[in-house]
């Protein structure tokens, strides 16, 4: 006896799903590839939707940094890629710059509406240690303490296997007002952790 195959309402789904977007505050969502275009637009219709909402312009800065420094993390060192297709011109990149780089960005308020960026994406195990004693290290201090190290850092210059200047983090937690967490999820049957960083905004 053939069963009835169950029919997805697909609607119904898209709108639960969208319900829980609602329930959890969440103003803006990406999951997938980063791109300077996606960033770009992502950045203009957060910053558009802030105008309407009045926010506080501190706030809007601090939002928008944290955006920017943390969508270029995932673009820069996040494990899961995808290589340009053979024979595409690379444009003077290596095929390692060349490639997408994917992940998630998810801005929203809390329940006492503090607003927050959180970014996750891929990383390979071997990075794990470094990078949340890296992080770790910048909990606690203050606008000025992390004034002097960002100095520091400029002066000495990007540390080893940085894309950046290497004051991404520092930057963020100097305009985080409302304090950061992140956390690492071992994805099993790999050498891969989830990671997930969370500033606030207050």
């Amino acid at each position: 006896m053939n069963l009835p195959v169950p029919t997805l309402n697909i609607a119904e789904d898209a709108y639960r799903f969208r319900g829980e977007l609602d329930r959890r505050d969440i103003i803006s969502s990406y999951s997938g590839p980063l791109t300077d275009d996606i960033l770009s637009s992502l950045g203009n219709s957060l910053r558009t939707k802030m105008e309407f909402d009045e926010t506080d312009r501190k706030i809007s800065r601090g939002v928008f940094s944290a955006l920017v420094e943390q969508a270029q993390n995932i673009m820069r060192y996040s494990a899961e890629t995808q290589a340009p297709p053979s024979g595409r011109d690379l444009e003077g990149k290596s095929l390692e710059d060349a490639s997408l780089r994917f992940g998630m960005v998810l801005i929203g308020r809390t329940e006492n509406g503090t607003w927050y960026v959180s970014c996750s994406n891929v990383i390979n195990n071997d990075v794990v240690a470094r990078l949340s004693q890296s992080i770790s290290s910048l909990q606690g201090l203050d606008r000025k303490e992390l004034g002097a190290m960002m100095k520091e850092q400029l002066r000495d210059g990007p540390p080893e296997g940085s894309k950046g200047a290497g004051v991404g983090w520092i930057t963020i937690a100097r305009e985080a007002t409302g304090g950061f967490e992140f956390d690492f999820f071992p994805i099993m049957g790999t050498d891969k952790s989830y990671f997930t960083f969370k500033a606030y905004f207050e």
